[in-house]
């Protein structure tokens, strides 16, 4: 289901002034004279990435690519709904709206034929003052403790965290507070811990104005990552080192799942394989321009698709490499099969209940009608 609103498009041109996403060539074949793409905001490691992958094919390509910024999930999505954008990196809400989760369980959206087209990984991490006494995730009680605004996927990894801990929301003072607010938070003392991936350049500016350390998930007995897989199901725990509050050779344990660049299904064909290339070929050129760019080679990136299908062009990309499996393949046709199921539901399910009982409704629909995910 890709379907416009009056007011969603209205609230977007207030809110960035976009060339449509027209189909006039650029000096690269296969790509449009404007390429948009959306993400995080500029104060994150997730945007710095993006910018720099941008900036190295519009140097080596000729392309000529703009980026958006939101700090919310709806606001990273809505530019690709809209045809004001060919691509989005975002956080979970890729999955959110394949399923018609959270925001998206609304009349306005429902399940999105949405298809992931690179999978670069990056790690995320709890960090806290040095000097907070927040020695471990028990020591979170009572603490003021992050709750991203409109952002679900970053609060379904901080509710997890707490899990970790032995905790719950109501064992800590939630703040609603922007993602891209965090830093500046902490700094002031309104947060006593905040959460992003590891290498943003606000968290290297909190650095240098007081010790900061990682809160690290030493303890990986099953029981505990257990629990955290099964809140976040995209999260893996492995170690990071070189990140602000990190001693030369220092490790500690966090978050690591991947955060996709994603279009829609009907978005053109050439242009995506066109995107994939490029990313892949201009590689050397932005290997070292963040801590974290490393991890868009084509070595590193996620091979097998999770819970969102792979794009026909990374599916074709990955087979000529000899990277694409028999189980990829199969688990790619159940998620394929499951949107087409979501969005084929959705249409009778919409019909027949009342707006105000959407989203409480359709997990259940999904529950009784569809196997879990």
């Amino acid at each position: 289901m890709r379907h416009r609103t009056a007011l969603a498009s209205i609230a977007l041109a207030a809110t960035v002034a976009l060339t449509a996403c027209g189909t006039s060539q650029s000096a690269v074949a296969g790509l449009p004279n404007i390429v948009v793409w959306t993400t995080y905001g500029t104060g994150t490691s997730t945007y710095a990435d993006l910018a720099s992958v941008a900036n190295a094919v519009t140097s080596n390509d000729g392309a000529n690519i703009r980026i958006v910024t939101s700090d919310t999930a709806i606001g990273r999505m809505i530019p690709l709904r809209e045809d004001k954008a060919h691509m989005a990196r975002t956080g979970d809400e890729y999955m959110f709206a394949f399923e018609a989760e959270h925001e998206f369980a609304s009349e306005d959206w429902g399940p999105q034929d949405v298809q992931v087209v690179w999978t670069p990984v990056a790690p995320h991490g709890l960090l806290v003052r040095d000097d907070s006494g927040i020695d471990s995730f028990a020591d979170l009680r009572g603490k003021n403790f992050p709750r991203i605004t409109a952002n679900p996927s970053v609060n379904g990894k901080l509710t997890a965290y707490l899990a970790y801990g032995g905790l719950t929301w109501a064992d800590v003072n939630p703040v609603d507070i922007g993602y891209g607010d965090q830093a500046a938070a902490l700094q002031a003392g309104q947060l006593d811990v905040l959460f992003q991936q590891v290498y943003g350049s606000s968290l290297y500016e909190l650095e240098s104005a007081f010790a900061v350390r990682w809160l690290s998930m030493d303890d990986r007995s099953p029981e505990r990552i257990d629990e955290v897989q099964r809140i976040a199901p995209s999260v893996e725990i492995d170690e990071f080192s070189g990140a602000p509050g990190q001693q030369d050779g220092e490790t500690d344990w966090g978050m690591v799942y991947t955060v996709p660049v994603v279009t829609y299904a009907d978005a053109d064909q050439r242009m995506v394989a066109e995107t994939i290339n490029a990313i892949h070929r201009n590689y050397r050129s932005y290997r070292d321009a963040t801590a974290t760019t490393e991890d868009w080679s084509f070595e590193r990136i996620q091979k097998a698709p999770k819970t969102v299908p792979f794009h026909p062009a990374l599916v074709r990309f990955l087979r000529e490499r000899g990277e694409w499996t028999a189980e990829a393949e199969e688990r790619n046709r159940e998620l394929t099969e499951r949107g087409e199921q979501l969005r084929a539901g959705w249409q009778r399910f919409i019909a027949q209940t009342e707006p105000a009982d959407i989203a409480r409704e359709w997990p259940k629909w999904k529950e009784r009608n569809l196997p879990a995910n």
